[in-house]
């Protein structure tokens, strides 16, 4: 576990599940919750908080004009300030001694000084804090946020104009390194403004010891015989877009006749009593200790799960019908003081080396393939970084080189699905009135 109030890095302390560091455990919760809030119309994150929030009302998008903000004239006139602003989501660099190596070594590289922070746990709650910022076209204090791509907040950013577009001419590892699951993605086709951090995704997870055959399909968890063993998601996305799945149709091509068929599947599964519970972050418990059998899950929670001797059974599935696939997204906001310092980072963060040491410390899907050839054979800085952070971490650098659920193979990327991107606040609405209710009462 990452000791987040020492700063320390051990991974496996003595009698601490591993699971319950980062991984994907908390961080998806959070962001995910949003949706749930805002579809039952609760608390702060309810219909028309989400709405104010994301300034769907008002706002004025920036106009993309020649030699305008990000054209390539405007990238000409740039320079390097030596300084950088980078906003990203808690526990989700490398660390070691309190310290990051990664952003060290580009200091050391490139004069770039850089101000890390941690201000992002949820996408909504921190684009309300920038929101008024951009509006009034000024800086937001950050040269590069980290936005998912599956939450309004990274559409409302693209569609009103407050991302600058990105220098395609800086982007040289990108081009050269970055893996086919976040080349030209779906949410931002040509990666104009967006380059990935890390990815991840929601599939599912079987005990091995239970099921011995589980077979390729998303079909397992309609499966009669697992009645009463059977884990689902309260998440109304993450619902929805299994039962889409489970009725052949990708989520992100789905219509809301899709989403009403896909809703009365679910809620057969619900009415034979193979659902044992829908479950928010805990459903990583029940899969541990055998109240469930199979369930919907993260995939960073897998892995992890595999780190303890106790819970090596547990095992991803990818099913044929897709698992959903989430990234988490560097951008460039409007009117960032330090454009082309950001640009310099965000492709070194494309450095197979880089992403290596990133990826022994995070474990998520790694956006470039070639940092699994540094773990397997590290030489020069990673090596020496590595070797470094190792007796905190506790890990041969294999098993995270060898790890589906961080360097996945052709299967895998091919199976890979986008969640469906909400074109207006009544679409949210409609999908979370037929998924909600399924999760609620007997």
């Amino acid at each position: 576990m990452r000791d987040q109030e020492s700063g320390g890095e051990a991974r496996q302390a003595p009698g601490i599940d591993p699971s319950i560091r980062r991984g994907l455990t908390q961080p998806r919760l959070s962001r995910r919750d949003m949706l749930k809030y805002a579809g039952a119309g609760a608390g702060a994150l309810g219909l028309s908080a989400l709405a104010s929030a994301c300034g769907v009302q008002g706002a004025t998008a920036t106009s993309s004009k020649p030699g305008g903000v990000g054209s390539p004239s405007w990238w000409a006139k740039q320079k390097l300030h030596h300084k950088v602003n980078f906003g990203n989501w808690p526990y989700y660099i490398d660390v070691l001694k309190g310290k990051h190596p990664s952003l060290e070594r580009l200091t050391q590289l490139t004069g770039i000084k850089v101000t890390y922070t941690e201000p992002i746990n949820d996408n909504v709650p921190f684009y309300a804090k920038i929101r008024p910022s951009l509006q009034a076209k000024q800086y937001t204090g950050y040269d590069i946020v980290v936005m998912t791509n599956n939450s309004p907040p990274l559409g409302y950013l693209i569609s009103l104009g407050w991302l600058v577009p990105l220098d395609h001419a800086m982007m040289t590892n990108f081009s050269k390194y970055a893996g086919p699951l976040v080349k030209n993605p779906s949410w931002d086709p040509g990666n104009k403004y967006t380059m990935a951090w890390q990815s991840g995704w929601t599939a599912i997870g079987y005990n091995s010891s239970m099921i011995k055959n589980p077979g390729t399909s998303v079909d397992i968890l309609f499966d009669k015989k697992y009645a009463g063993k059977v884990g689902m998601m309260a998440d109304p996305q993450e619902l929805g877009s299994l039962g889409l799945l489970a009725i052949g149709v990708e989520p992100a091509r789905s219509t809301e006749s899709d989403w009403a068929k896909a809703a009365k599947k679910l809620q057969q599964q619900k009415s034979d009593g193979i659902v044992r519970a829908y479950y928010d972050q805990d459903y990583i418990n029940h899969l541990k200790n055998g109240d469930t059998v199979v369930s919907q899950a993260w995939s960073g929670d897998i892995f992890q799960a595999d780190l303890n001797h106790a819970t090596s059974d547990l095992r991803l599935l990818i099913p044929h019908e897709g698992g959903m696939f989430w990234t988490d997204n560097m951008c460039i906001p409007m009117y960032a003081q330090n454009p082309k310092d950001a640009m310099t980072l965000m492709d070194y963060y494309y450095d197979p080396q880089v992403q290596a040491v990133v990826e022994y410390y995070d474990d998520y899907v790694c956006p470039v393939p070639d940092a699994q050839k540094v773990l397997l054979n590290p030489t020069g800085w990673a090596a020496e970084t590595l070797h470094a952070m190792k007796p905190s971490i506790g890990l041969p650098y294999a098993k995270t080189a060898n790890a589906a659920t961080v360097f996945p193979d052709t299967p895998a990327v091919q199976a890979s699905r986008p969640y469906y991107q909400y074109k207006s606040q009544e679409e949210l609405t409609a999908w979370n009135n037929l998924f909600l209710p399924i999760t609620q009462g007997s």
